[in-house]
């Protein structure tokens, strides 16, 4: 009898492990942990998966820490054509990478190797923009904070020529032009972070992806993060996707060697939990410091005004206390909000340009969990109906434009009379040579071309090409004017 009831004792206790191990094995994208957790997982799986279905975004994944605990990881969705999303999975992480640039600077200070207020070119000797005066006025805080008076312009526009090494990057802007006097005042520009990446090159005396891993991603056991795309050797890299025309598309990046201090390191959703967990805990992780507490205190001081309440620290923005940054390339989002005790991480392998506000949301939905226990309700009408929209209107343009060409070449010239003529021709002035020469004039002077068809592509494309075509038609239909000698007689 006591035999036998410890033989099914034990088998009891044997299946219970074993039912144990499957589970885990079974939810391996899943981790919740701590001594005190009081997330709801249930609300924020329900969230997550309410929202990537809504936005049809590929893949997510979520990480949240309390203090120096890990209380949640899962991955939701895909991260490639074949593949599942996991916390493991890693994802370019777009400007959140902003944060680990300024975390170097920042080790490097606590080391007597750089003074915050000293110029750049302290460091970099040769450094020089088209003012050659300014640029010795530039200091390693104005790159930090976003006060150099480089413009939000020219960093958007290197998004697309950073298909150079760093230091051909940053050699490469001797012809840009300030718009702000250094110092003055606040302009995010994506520019200062590459430069700060290249400080670090030399001040180190390692190139920048080296030093990242060894000073950061090693001692925080980020093992999972890369500083280069060709380090990923075993191909794990979500594979990113941008919408075009509202359907997503899987796409492959540009080479952006020259921009991954302001916006291209990848990491996983655990290691960002590491992350966070050293920047909520005075640069602590696992026993071993990272940054002094002073260094990281400062790291994370407001100082730049950037609109409100709202300021940029250093690689960070920090409004009421709340410490978060965004960032996103031309097929991934990210997020990273700390909050009092809380540090959570949003990683998607896909980006929306013209729903970004509805991607911001879903952080802010996940906060509110996290600190309330619910999250927000936001206008869920169908967040597509502007491509719907956008798209109808490109195909009837589309069609306007195959008539238009249609008639120069087919149709039989009607009688020409005074009113048609001038009909004609007011039409020609406004709609094939005034619309395409504003619309082909002004938006490059807000985003650079390069940019709006990285990040909007199709829609980018379409707002490129079709004045173009216009401008070709009306070419067309003056010469065809000409050629039939169309006179505007009275009747």
């Amino acid at each position: 009898m006591g035999i036998t009831w410890k033989l099914k004792h034990g088998i009891k206790n044997l299946t219970l492990i074993i039912s144990l191990f499957l589970i885990i094995l079974v939810n391996q994208t899943t981790l919740a942990v701590g001594t005190d957790n009081s997330i709801d997982s249930s609300k924020i799986d329900a969230f997550i998966n309410r929202e990537i279905e809504r936005l049809n975004i590929p893949g997510a994944s979520v990480a949240i820490v309390k203090g120096d605990q890990i209380e949640y990881l899962k991955g939701y969705g895909k991260s490639g054509p074949d593949k599942k999303m996991t916390p493991q999975t890693p994802i370019v992480i777009g400007s959140v990478s902003k944060s680990f640039t300024a975390l170097a600077i920042m080790q490097l200070v606590d080391q007597g190797k750089i003074e915050l207020d000293e110029p750049v070119k302290t460091y970099l000797p040769w450094f020089s923009l088209a003012d050659k005066d300014a640029s010795k006025e530039i200091t390693i805080q104005h790159l930090l904070n976003h006060t150099s008076g480089l413009s939000t312009y020219d960093g958007q526009r290197s998004i697309a020529e950073g298909n150079k090494s760093l230091k051909e990057h940053i050699e490469s802007l001797e012809n840009i032009q300030l718009v702000n006097g250094v110092g003055d005042t606040y302009q995010y520009s994506n520019l200062n972070y590459d430069i700060l990446g290249l400080v670090i090159e030399e001040v180190a005396n390692m190139p920048y992806k080296e030093y990242i891993n060894k000073y950061i991603f090693k001692p925080l056991h980020m093992n999972n993060s890369y500083a280069d795309p060709l380090d990923d050797v075993n191909n794990t890299i979500a594979t990113g996707y941008q919408t075009m025309f509202g359907f997503k598309v899987p796409t492959e990046q540009l080479k952006h060697e020259g921009n991954v201090p302001s916006g291209y390191i990848i990491s996983s959703a655990e290691d960002m939990a590491n992350y966070m967990i050293a920047q909520l805990n005075n640069g602590q992780f696992n026993g071993e410091s990272i940054l002094s507490k002073d260094r990281m205190d400062e790291l994370h001081k407001p100082s730049s005004l950037m609109w409100e309440d709202t300021f940029y620290a250093m690689g960070w923005t920090v409004n009421n206390d709340v410490i978060s940054h965004d960032g996103s390339t031309e097929n991934t989002y990210s997020k990273v909000v700390l909050d009092g005790e809380y540090g959570i991480s949003l990683l998607i392998n896909s980006l929306d340009y013209l729903n970004i506000d509805q991607y911001d949301n879903i952080m802010t939905g996940l906060n509110n969990i996290v600190q309330n226990g619910e999250p927000l309700i936001f206008n869920e009408s169908n967040p597509f109906t502007l491509y719907i929209i956008i798209d109808i209107v490109i195909l009837i343009i589309l069609a306007l434009i195959a008539f238009s060409i249609y008639r120069i070449f087919k149709q039989k010239e009607r009688k020409a009379t005074r009113i048609r003529t001038i009909v004609n021709i007011l039409s020609i002035i406004l709609i094939n040579f005034f619309i395409p020469v504003i619309i082909l004039y002004f938006i490059p002077k807000i985003i650079p071309w390069s940019t709006v068809t990285l990040f909007v592509p199709g829609i980018g494309h379409a707002l490129f090409i079709i004045p173009i075509l216009l401008l070709l038609i009306g070419v067309m239909k003056v010469g065809k004017m000409i050629r039939n000698k169309v006179k505007v007689t009275s009747p």
